[in-house]
């Protein structure tokens, strides 16, 4: 089990140059040269950019909404990152109101930090697309403003890019549960490794998500940030984040148009930590947007269908996917017409053949796509209890007894 101590925590703080309560030192950034001010159209919208020269190989993108609480601490996890001094850290401030924009401008003196400013809100998709857009790196990584990454994560991405002919470095993450009530920031509760670590075996070097031994990264959360990602890739594939307004399931469909198309290498070493919300956040804002997962399951697949992908095993993991939606929501929000109009949408687009072929689907929710179908569906139970106490195995190896416990009394 990877665990991110206290004491871990306390001596990489004192290597980037923060207090242990997330405040940065004093002189820690490097002292203020001319920096360059200039407006700049981009994606159709007016921007400030604030920039040094600077000559980078990796841009580290965060996209900026009142998170002053964090940001100092996610800004010196990446002043950590060494990669012989060519990571640039553009921030991108989507028109906050807290002091996210002075704790920015305190790290801008330092010319690897560039500055783009939105004069409003526009959501998470847009400052991705405008942070991108104005990166200068020839590959780009992501850090969200409430998570941090551990020292190593630029050298070891960027070996790895410059010694492959790829699109994509990927690699698992590590997941941070607080307690109902406590900040993102404050103590934790626990460290996890993500559901896909020691799971991605693949027979090459470089691979693509339909190669044997890979799919597995596409049933769980998109964890677009764990990666890395080649801008000329991006810019040859017209890949942009859908604009939204606020955050909140953004990154889907970038999470599957880069990893259905590109080619990727995979080191199975977790630096990103992602703060995770709590259940109690989660059941909120399913009650709040009851159809949003729905309508996300449904644009990814249209990307399926718009790349002409067959693989079953991409189509049933966007099936299983489909499914592990559909559980959130119902727990949430119950028989709410919303909720089962959105999902029998969904249910319409699935094959009837691969949603009865796949053994990780709780055969209480085939039943529920069978009846709604009105077809007679196979539903063995036997393969489902054979999938759990695999998946149980693996969980006890990655996280431990207890953990594996609580998730299967969840799932059942």
């Amino acid at each position: 089990m990877y665990i991110v101590s206290s004491f871990n925590k306390r001596a990489a703080c004192h290597r980037i140059g923060l207090q242990a309560n997330g405040n940065h030192r004093r002189g820690s950034v490097a002292s203020p040269t001319k920096q360059i001010h200039e407006t700049r159209e981009l994606n159709g919208r007016i921007c400030d950019v604030y920039y040094q020269d600077f000559d980078a190989k990796l841009s580290f993108v965060v996209p900026i909404y009142n998170a002053a609480y964090t940001l100092e601490w996610a800004l010196g996890s990446l002043f950590a990152q060494n990669c012989d001094g060519n990571v640039e850290i553009v921030c991108v401030d989507d028109g906050s109101t807290d002091d996210s924009r002075e704790i920015v401008e305190r790290f801008a003196r330092d010319p690897r930090v560039m500055i783009v400013s939105h004069r409003e809100n526009a959501g998470y998709g847009a400052a991705m697309n405008d942070g991108i857009a104005t990166a200068r790196g020839e590959w780009i990584g992501i850090l969200e403003p409430d998570d941090y990454i551990l020292p190593g994560m630029a050298t070891k991405l960027m070996d790895a890019a410059v010694h492959h002919d790829c699109d994509i470095v990927k690699t698992p993450y590590i997941r941070e549960v607080r307690e109902h009530g406590t900040l993102r920031g404050d103590a934790p509760k626990e460290h996890l490794q993500c559901s896909y670590r020691h799971r991605i075996n693949p027979r090459t070097e470089v691979f693509t998500i339909t190669d044997p031994g890979v799919v597995h990264m596409l049933r769980h959360h998109p964890s677009i940030w764990s990666a890395i990602y080649r801008k000329g890739f991006l810019e040859e594939n017209d890949i942009k984040f859908h604009e939204y307004p606020g955050a909140g399931w953004a990154d889907n469909e970038f999470f599957y148009d880069t990893l259905l198309r590109g080619h990727i290498v995979y080191i199975d070493e977790p630096f990103y930590v992602y703060r995770e919300e709590t259940r109690q956040e989660e059941d909120a804002f399913a009650r709040k947007n009851k159809t949003l997962p729905f309508d996300r399951w449904q644009l990814m697949a249209d990307i399926i269908e718009h790349l002409g992908i067959t693989d079953e095993g991409v189509l049933k993991s966007h099936i299983s996917k489909g499914f592990t939606y559909f559980n959130g929501q119902y727990r949430s929000n119950g028989d709410d017409p919303q909720v089962l109009e959105a999902a029998h949408a969904m249910f319409d687009r699935m094959d009837p053949a691969l949603v009865a072929s796949e053994p990780k689907i709780n055969p209480a929710l085939k039943a529920q796509f069978a009846e709604y179908r009105g077809i007679p569906i196979k539903n063995s139970r036997l393969r489902f209890g054979m999938g759990l106490a695999s998946e149980f195995a693996y969980r006890v190896r990655s996280n431990g007894l207890d953990y594996a416990i609580r998730c299967t009394r969840e799932y059942l």
